[in-house]
């Protein structure tokens, strides 16, 4: 009979396992495995980048040589640039005439609207004058259209004073009255000129009479005109 003694032993326990790196620690190693890998690749991708920015820039720099050897090639082939003094004069006056210009339309556009000075009425009234055988020669504004010179032709002396009163009639004319009327024979001329003036002043002739509006008025009715 056998008494040998048997003993079984369970290398399962935890005595007999080999010694362990703790959760928290291997966590924080693999971690830092992670972040150096990251460091590793993103540092070589710099240094790549590095690299070609170089080449680039390197590349860039050589064009612009050449530009500027292409352009040092092209003045020295060209004579040197010189300005007419002529054509410099003109230009330095059209660019005065420009400023005087400009300075003249703002002094215009900054001025009040309402003292601006309108003829229009007066003068489309003046062209609705229809007395037959008076025909208008010229006529001219002054004094921001206080006093108006007309002059014409006529075949009629008496006809100047129905123009006259047909044209103080209107309302753009209603506040004037002519004090200078002129009414002559031109030597060759088979018509009579006659100039109407709202400013008082002497005829040019001696032989031309100068009389107001109610005088020629007058006179025509009287059949002395």
């Amino acid at each position: 009979m056998n008494w040998q003694v048997k003993q079984r032993v369970d290398f399962y326990l935890e005595e007999f396992q080999p010694p362990r790196i703790p959760a928290d620690l291997e966590r924080m190693l693999i971690g830092a495995a992670v972040h150096g890998i990251l460091f590793a690749v993103v540092l070589v991708g710099l240094v790549i980048n590095w690299y070609y920015q170089g080449a680039r820039l390197a590349d860039m720099t050589a064009a612009q040589s050449r530009v500027e050897q292409q352009v040092a090639n092209i003045e020295r082939e060209r004579p040197p640039l010189h300005l007419n003094e002529e054509l410099v004069r003109e230009r330095d006056k059209a660019r005065r005439d420009l400023e005087s210009s400009q300075k003249i339309l703002r002094f215009l556009t900054q001025q009040d609207i309402k003292s601006s000075v309108s003829f229009t009425s007066m003068v489309e009234q003046l062209g609705e004058q229809d007395i037959r055988g008076v025909w208008l020669k010229r006529f001219s504004f002054f004094n921001e259209g206080r006093d108006i010179n007309i002059e014409g032709y006529t075949d009629d002396p008496a006809k100047v004073s129905r123009y006259v009163s047909a044209l103080l009639n209107r309302s753009g004319y209603e506040n004037q009255a002519f004090r200078f009327v002129d009414v002559h024979k031109t030597e060759d001329k088979p018509w009579l000129t006659f100039r109407l003036d709202t400013r008082p002043e002497r005829p040019a002739s001696p032989t031309n009479q100068a009389l107001t509006s109610g005088e020629i008025m007058r006179r025509a009715r009287e059949g002395r005109l």
